[in-house]
């Protein structure tokens, strides 16, 4: 299945208020019901396309500044959206301020309350998969250190993706190391120059699960690490055999459109 990230073509998440300093909590409330009814009429879009979905990590705005999950208008919505997990895939993918590797204790501390507010959010969202890159350069053994005191639920639905600073195979034996699963983005393996990945073991790490993969085409050249507004016709011919065995999450700016595209472009 392909999947659609975050949000539909020209509009996105609501945060509220403009910065931390000018939080509202009834205007961030606000936002945070409106993403959430965002996210259903979203998540029903996919689901009548056939398409899974990636649950934009910003439906709760400012999610540490105030007890959102304990709101019961909230949790409702949120029930509504588990309800619909059980008949399509639901993937989150926290920010790059997720760093659980950091030289700073300080930074991994921060991480470490993003990722659990996350995790809160993607448990009563009924989400299968929270996607990470491994984080800092060089720091894969920090990256196990901290990883091992996660709690159970977090490590049960962890992934790891390739990234524009860890090849496949770096990730791919991480991923065997700690027996989680591997995302595969074939973008980042290009930019990355690490191509020559055996793919069998990459399905291998989501053992009975489907694998999933990422799909994008770089905006001014094909090692442009900028996302494009569509998958391009040779990109979609070149990693036709992703489509097959993967869910594919299409990295695209122009989100519902490009995958209509690449449908196209598949059966031409």
């Amino acid at each position: 299945m392909l999947g659609l990230v975050c949000m539909l073509d020209g509009k996105g998440m609501k945060k509220g208020v403009a910065s931390l300093k000018a939080f509202n909590l009834e205007k961030v409330r606000e936002a945070a019901l409106f993403n959430l009814d965002y996210t259903l009429e979203t998540i029903r879009f996919c689901r009548l396309k056939g398409y899974i979905y990636r649950v934009s990590s910003s439906v709760i705005p400012y999610p540490d500044c105030w007890e959102w999950n304990k709101d019961e208008e909230i949790l409702k919505k949120l029930k509504e959206i588990k309800k619909q997990s059980s008949k399509i895939r639901l993937i989150i993918h926290p920010d790059q301020f997720v760093v659980l590797n950091s030289d700073s204790e300080s930074v991994i501390k921060n991480s470490l309350k993003i990722l659990q507010s996350q995790t809160d959010f993607a448990k009563l969202a009924g989400i299968s998969d929270l996607v990470l890159h491994i984080g800092k350069k060089d720091g894969i053994q920090k990256f196990v250190e901290t990883f091992k005191n996660l709690d159970d639920y977090t490590k049960s639905i962890l992934v790891l993706e390739n990234c524009h600073y860890y090849k496949v195979n770096e990730v791919l034996e991480l991923c065997e190391e700690i027996e989680i699963p591997m995302v595969l983005d074939v973008h980042h393996a290009r930019v990355t120059n690490s191509e020559g990945y055996d793919v069998e073991r990459v399905k291998a790490t989501w053992k009975d699960r489907k694998p999933l993969a990422h799909i994008s085409s770089g905006k001014d050249s094909v090692n442009d690490k900028s996302h494009a507004d569509y998958i391009s016709e040779e990109d979609v011919q070149r990693f036709e055999w992703l489509f097959q065995d993967f869910d594919v999450e299409v990295e695209a700016k122009k989100k519902e459109l490009a995958l209509e595209k690449l449908e196209k472009d598949q059966e031409s």
